[in-house]
C-alpha cells in the first residue's frame, strides 16, 4: 500500500508524457530528459550514450519548455536537474565516474549551476528561436 502511495506521489510530479514510461524503469535504473533538437546537448548526450549502462535517454524536445531548458535526471523517483543532473549521469559514465568524487558536494555543486545556467539558458534561446522559425 505505501508503495503505490509513493508511486502515485512520484506520477505527479512528472510530466505526463513521461508517466508511461515510469513503470517500466525499475531496478536503480535512471532516466535522462534531454532536448535532442539542440545540436551541443545531442552531441554530449552521444558521448554519454556510448559509455553508459543503465541509463535511458530521452528526448525532450517536444515536451513543456522546462524540460528543454535543463537537462533532467530521474533516479530512484528522485528528480535531479541541471548540476545534479551531470552527477547522476557521471556516475554511471566510463571516464566521468571519477568527476563525482570531487564535485558531489554543495559548494561544487553550487559552483557548477553558476557556470551551468548560462550556457542552458543560452542554448535554451537557441532552442526557441529553431522552434520559431519551423512554425
Amino acid at each position: 500500500m505505501v508503495a503505490t502511495e509513493l508511486k502515485e506521489s512520484i506520477n505527479n510530479f512528472i510530466p505526463n508524457e513521461y508517466n508511461n514510461t515510469m513503470n517500466e524503469n525499475t531496478n536503480n535504473k535512471i532516466d535522462v530528459l534531454y532536448n535532442d533538437s539542440c545540436p551541443v546537448c545531442r552531441r554530449e548526450i552521444e558521448i554519454y550514450k556510448s559509455r553508459s549502462n543503465g541509463i535511458n535517454f530521452k528526448d525532450s524536445s517536444l515536451m513543456e519548455d522546462k524540460y528543454n531548458r535543463r537537462m533532467h535526471a530521474y533516479k530512484d523517483g528522485v528528480e535531479y536537474i541541471g548540476a545534479e543532473a551531470f552527477l547522476v549521469v557521471w556516475e554511471k559514465t566510463n571516464g566521468f565516474k571519477w568527476l563525482t568524487y570531487f564535485l558531489k558536494n554543495k559548494f561544487f555543486i553550487f559552483i557548477m549551476n553558476l557556470i551551468y545556467e548560462p550556457i542552458s539558458f543560452y542554448l535554451y534561446r537557441m532552442h526557441l528561436r529553431r522552434k520559431n522559425k519551423e512554425n
